[in-house]
């Protein structure tokens, strides 16, 4: 990528490469992307929000985004989230499968924790230690990729390929 990129560039970057494990991302495209992502959710929600406020909550359209943006979004985006995390550890000269199997384990064990446990009233009574430590589980993984992007990428080429600032 260029070293001018763009959040246009950077979101477009994250659905074309959806499935591309190769290669390197700069952090300048994580970020962008992000903060891409951060933007469209905010100017849907106030668009959502004023909705609601001049029908009086007739539409209800609040309780359809929330439904949207916190459960459906999350998985839709979760391979090439993958993917980019992967690219993205590549840059660091860092095995891009470790991305892929922390996003997944992260992914899995949200999915039984938030959405498989409520179906069956499993409640977590008594002991909110168990709490915590399934919270720091789930935690862990995307803490991790979190701070990988904030490490500088290695400088030239190295044996995930190009260096991207210089491509």
């Amino acid at each position: 990528m260029e070293n001018n990129m763009s959040i246009k560039d950077a979101m477009i970057a994250f659905w074309t490469k959806a499935f591309v494990f190769k290669g390197r991302a700069r952090r300048r495209e994580v970020w962008l992307n992000i903060l891409g992502n951060f933007i469209i959710a905010f100017i849907l929600g106030v668009i959502v929000l004023l909705i609601d406020l001049v029908t009086s909550d007739r539409m209800n359209l609040s309780e359809h985004y929330n439904f949207f943006v916190g459960t459906i979004f999350p998985y839709f985006t979760t391979i090439p989230a993958m993917a980019q995390a992967s690219r993205r550890m590549q840059d660091i000269n860092m095995n891009g499968k470790i991305a892929i199997v922390l996003t997944v384990a992260a992914t899995l064990l949200e999915f039984v924790f938030n959405r498989i446990m409520p179906l069956f009233n499993a409640k977590l009574t008594g002991n909110s230690t168990t709490l915590v430590i399934i919270s720091l589980i789930l935690a862990i993984p995307m803490l991790f990729l979190f701070i990988v992007n904030f490490i500088n990428g290695n400088e030239g080429d190295n044996k995930y390929g190009k260096d991207p600032k210089r491509v």
